[in-house]
């Protein structure tokens, strides 16, 4: 085998070990609750400390609006019980009801704008907590499978990175040296066919004599325009 075709056969190596690499990183970094599970369950955390606090206010107007009922119906029993006959006093009672019946009205109509106000909250809360159990669930199946892939992965990586040593071993220290050298430069492909006279690296047409010596020299020829090295 060619110091070229020895390089090729690293290289194919070294390519399927920096796509297993890069995907056990990713599953890693993909481990973590998503972005959208971590808004969604603070979104729910904020509707019900709203609900609490309407909760809260209520119970207040229930209150409020029944000390006002409970002072209504006294005032009316006082009016229409026969106790009070003096006109000035019937008519001063009759004022206070009209009062308390008003106040009781805006009383009341302020609760129901309340109830109104927390069953929209509450119907926002239940879409909240819906999307996320959505989504909750959407990312265990996710962590599932990708804990099955990197089951599948971690071996393989391992499996790659002896056979590269192993490969790698068997290259010139020098030759090494400037694949590793173009790898870095050239996005991890420092080797590249020749097919119809045209290096696979940048497509460009390469000169007959650069072409004969790579195919008959067995030496390292690197393409005039990309620097790659090429291989038959």
């Amino acid at each position: 085998m060619t110091a070229a075709a020895e390089l090729f056969a690293l290289q194919e190596t070294d390519l399927a070990l920096d796509k297993a690499l890069a995907r056990l990183a990713e599953i890693e970094e993909l481990s973590g609750e998503t972005e959208e599970i971590i808004t969604a369950r603070h979104w729910l955390q904020v509707a019900d400390e709203r609900l609490k606090q309407l909760a809260s206010t209520q119970k207040d107007l229930d209150f409020e609006a029944e000390e006002v009922r409970t002072h209504a119906a006294a005032v009316e029993g006082k009016l229409y019980g026969g106790g009070v006959t003096n006109p000035k006093e019937l008519q001063d009672l009759d004022a206070d009801l009209k009062s308390l019946k008003a106040h009781l009205q805006t009383k009341e109509d302020a609760l129901l704008e309340h109830m109104e106000m927390t069953d929209q909250f509450e119907a926002y809360r239940a879409e909240i907590a819906i999307r996320l159990e959505r989504l909750e669930a959407e990312w265990r199946d996710a962590q599932g499978h990708m804990a099955a892939e990197k089951e599948r992965l971690m071996p393989e990586a391992v499996r790659l990175q002896s056979l590269r040593e192993t490969e790698a071993a068997a290259v010139d220290r020098a030759v090494l040296s400037l694949y590793n050298l173009l790898r870095e430069r050239l996005r991890g492909v420092a080797v590249a066919g020749v097919e119809r006279g045209m290096c696979q690296g940048c497509r460009i047409t390469l000169p007959t004599n650069v072409i004969q010596r790579a195919r008959q020299s067995g030496a390292i020829v690197q393409c005039v325009s990309c620097e790659r090295i090429l291989a038959f």
